[in-house]
């Protein structure tokens, strides 16, 4: 189908512009900062969100026509929109302060809206389809007519005509409610909201696929199967997406795609049994085992801006492969994120299950964060839940002794990595989260490291020694 390449075509066309707005930005400085910046935010948004549905694709085959008519609704105007943008911002004759003048001036005029409005619009749309593509809870039919209407508004103003309706009209399903959305599998849940802290990562390399590279037959990916989560890296060039498998509980696959030099797309795909996962500083470094060599080799490394992203995905990775029916051996690197430091351990009766509880700090960026794993049986230390120390652990309000037992915190925020696990059970009416210690030592021990008491590490239960120091 045309329609499908085209999100390709025009997602590169998006990268050019932006590359365009990128230097306007450079030369104006500080002048039009702002203004271009919120631009080129929603074009480079607009890029992601197209190589998505172009990786759905193959995914969700038998769904393709749902989208085709929307499709025939935003591609030519996105076109025409990008097209016209490049005759100003690659316009030589003109300066670059007139260059961004005249394009901003003349689209809003032409579109009846600013320029980053026009394009929050593309976004809004695009989000839909990829939502109704994969079968989202979180898709919204009504916003999806709304902005079909303001679509065929805006073709109007720039004088393209109405496409053809729908071949296979689409019958749109009710909002799913608040119990629905809680039901999904905790994987396509873990990265739905941005971390409620951001603490920042430095690198100078880019993500990398190494292969080997698989034709689509190759990739193992079942029809049928669900996409839980996709993360995009060097502006959404590499991608990663984790698929389960809909012949069996817990079998999910993770597919990277990255484009080569010459901007076609590149696929590799292995389950996650078959990866080992290690940090390296800001990355995550992923080895298949490689017959022809005969010993683990480098499929993927990924370079992560913010901890807090970095620690999610590891996490997620090491509960999924722990929990794939097809692992034989966990590695220590599959469970325990290196380069942290273990501020506490203790033993925890949480949401009726026995766990254990540590604080962690990591030694590169100095974020702190709890994290509950299992405590024995086949999942030992398999996560649980981890949660972010941020600024709000500084108020004397943050914690709470209310027994020898019991540990109220304020404005806590676990990412939970079990479908059994109801986190609901631990929080309060006013939204506090309760922690019960099995030990009165061990909540005295945890009590100390967020007081500044304790000037040594705080180990409360040397038998539950499970998450061990590791170095970069």
């Amino acid at each position: 189908m045309e329609e499908l390449s085209g999100c390709w075509r025009e997602a590169e066309r998006a990268d050019k512009t932006a590359e365009g707005l990128i230097r306007l930005r450079t030369i104006l400085d500080l002048e039009f900062y702002d203004q271009i910046s919120a631009v080129l935010r929603e074009v480079e948004t607009t890029s992601r969100l197209l190589r998505d549905l172009y990786d759905l694709f193959p995914i969700y085959r038998s769904r393709v026509p749902i989208i085709v008519y929307y499709l025939n609704v935003i591609l030519p105007s996105l076109q025409r929109t990008l097209k016209e943008m490049k005759l100003y911002l690659e316009h030589e004759n003109l300066p670059a302060r007139t260059q961004w003048s005249l394009m901003s001036d003349r689209l809003n005029q032409q579109g009846g809206m600013t320029l980053a409005a026009r394009f929050v619009m593309y976004v809004e749309l695009l989000v839909q389809l990829v939502r109704l593509l994969s079968r989202s809870p979180l898709y919204d039919p009504t916003s999806l007519e709304l902005l079909r209407l303001r679509h065929l508004r805006l073709r109007t103003l720039q004088h393209i005509s109405a496409p053809p309706g729908p071949g296979q009209p689409h019958v749109a399903a009710t909002r799913p409610s608040e119990a629905a959305l809680e039901r999904r599998h905790w994987a396509e849940k873990i990265f739905d909201e941005q971390p409620h802290s951001t603490t920042g990562l430095r690198h100078r390399r880019e993500t990398q696929c190494f292969g080997p590279l698989m034709v689509e037959s190759r990739l193992g990916i079942a029809s049928g199967s669900k996409a839980l989560f996709k993360l995009p890296f060097e502006k959404n060039r590499v991608s990663v997406t984790c698929f389960l498998a809909p012949d069996g509980p817990d079998m999910t696959r993770l597919l990277c795609r990255w484009i080569d030099r010459y901007n076609n797309p590149m696929y590799s795909c292995f389950g996650v049994q078959e990866l080992c996962i290690r940090r390296k500083g800001s990355s995550l470094q992923f080895r298949r085992w490689s017959p022809a060599r005969d010993h683990p080799a480098l499929w993927l490394v990924l370079f992560f801006k913010t901890w807090e992203k970095m620690v999610l995905f590891h996490a997620a990775f090491g509960a999924l492969k722990a929990r794939c029916p097809m692992t034989i051996n966990r590695t220590t690197d599959d469970l325990v994120l290196a380069g942290e430091t273990k501020r506490f351990q203790g033993k925890i009766l949480d949401d009726g299950y026995e766990h254990s509880l540590t604080v962690l700090q990591d030694r590169k960026c100095g974020g702190l964060r709890l994290y509950a794993a299992v405590r024995s049986g086949d999942l030992k230390k398999c996560p649980v839940w981890t949660a972010f120390v941020t600024h709000q652990s500084e108020s004397p309000r943050w914690m709470e002794r209310r027994s020898k037992h019991r540990i109220w915190l304020r404005d806590i925020h676990p990412y939970v990595f079990c479908d059994n696990y109801k986190k609901r059970h631990q929080f309060k009416r006013d939204g506090e989260f309760e922690i019960y210690f099995v030990n009165e030592e061990a909540a005295t021990a945890f009590e100390e490291v967020f007081r500044g008491e304790s000037e040594t590490e705080s180990i409360a239960d040397h038998h539950d020694d499970d998450h061990e120091d590791h170095g970069d």
